[in-house]
């Protein structure tokens, strides 16, 4: 299974080039959205209909709902990286989920998931 970071899931609903043929290449795995990236996703929404529009998106995708044990592992995470990164709650959560599943979490953020021991965090593509 591969988790999407909440980044490559707005380039993919922009329908970027990029975005197409990346997604296209990876259509016979499993995809899935962390929570806290569907939680993020609706968040972003200005509007009723920008709301509609993100819950009928967000419907294409399997959510992964977070776990006692993604918890836990979020909270020792943010002890571990929270003064060394740039992450925040969800992200942390979003790594938690990541690592307990052993899934690619793909990202543009490098930077800062990339620091994580155990996460195995990718670009999708160059933007």
């Amino acid at each position: 299974m591969s988790l999407l970071d909440s980044d490559v899931l707005i380039e993919i609903q922009r329908a970027s080039e990029s975005a197409r043929t990346w997604i296209s290449l990876v259509r016979d795995e499993l995809v899935a959205l962390p929570a806290p990236v569907a939680v993020e996703f609706l968040i972003g929404s200005r509007n009723r209909a920008e709301l509609l529009n993100a819950q009928s998106f967000l419907d294409r995708f399997d959510v992964q709902w977070i776990t006692e044990q993604d918890s836990r592992l979020a909270l020792q995470l943010v002890a571990e990286y929270r003064l060394t990164t740039g992450l925040g709650f969800a992200d942390f959560h979003i790594a938690a989920q990541a690592i307990n599943r052993q899934s690619t979490l793909y990202t543009f953020n490098l930077k800062h998931f990339g620091a994580i021991a155990g996460l195995d965090a990718r670009s999708p593509y160059v933007r």
